[in-house]
């Protein structure tokens, strides 16, 4: 209701019930955020997520370094599979360090199959914990991530597991498993685990995380190109009203 008679103040150009209105509109927006809050922050945690990683695209100049890198965790997941090495790999939307439990160390290189095995590697002192990729880049390993609690999650299940579910309730990010006694991938993503029967059906899965993200990239543009021309005519209008 108080939207549509800010409009009509603003088209009857009523300057002072507009500010009115601009007024209170604040002290409701921020009402709701304060009573909305969980709901509020899960969307921008989403939002943000796609914000860092597309910025991060942008930077670039074409696409084809991020589709070689999705090729190297698919080749890197693939390996570890045969060798029957444990692993857990997390591939970020956004940067959620406030979710690790520790941080782990710096390794920020490209990501490579020889070094994903140097990682996981049981006499390797890196092997314990997750490693993070962030874009192009194999960010950080032996990075330590809060284990779900849900109660209902069958007893079978390991460390990295549960570690990989329990990322993935808090965060957007892809969380890969590769489980040392079967060889199994499983992949965690809004506090759900699915195993794959496939190499093919992994990759497609992280194929569409990253052109989900482009296709909502485009929406943006559009929109903040209406906005533009929005505001542009609006300007012009003023200019036009001042000159009068």
């Amino acid at each position: 209701m108080l939207l549509p008679v800010m409009m009509l103040c603003y088209i009857l150009k009523l300057s002072i019930l507009t500010k009115i209105f601009e007024i209170f509109s604040q002290t409701f927006i921020v009402g709701l955020i304060v009573i909305f809050a969980p709901e509020f922050r899960r969307v921008l945690i989403q939002l943000g997520g796609e914000f860092n990683l597309l910025n991060y695209i942008e930077g670039h100049k074409s696409l084809d370094q991020l589709e070689k890198a999705n090729k190297n965790i698919v080749a890197s997941l693939e390996m570890l599979q045969k060798k029957r090495v444990g692993a857990l790999i997390i591939v970020e939307k956004s940067q959620a360090e406030r979710y690790y439990i520790n941080a782990g160390f710096p390794i920020n290189a490209d990501i490579s199959k020889e070094l994903m095995m140097t990682i996981f590697d049981n006499k390797s002192p890196l092997h314990d914990g997750a490693v993070i990729i962030r874009g192009t880049q194999l960010a950080l390993a032996s990075v330590i991530l809060p284990m779900t609690e849900n109660p209902k999650l069958d007893w079978q299940y390991g460390t990295r597991h549960r570690a990989a579910i329990g990322f993935s309730e808090v965060t957007d990010a892809l969380c890969f498993v590769v489980s040392e006694e079967t060889g199994d991938i499983s992949m965690a993503k809004q506090g759900k685990l699915k195993r794959y029967e496939s190499i093919a059906a992994l990759e497609q899965e992280l194929s569409d995380f990253y052109k989900h993200i482009d296709h909502n990239r485009s929406k943006r543009t559009q929109i903040f190109t209406t906005l533009g021309k929005v505001l542009r005519k609006r300007k012009k209008i003023i200019a036009s009203d001042d000159g009068v």
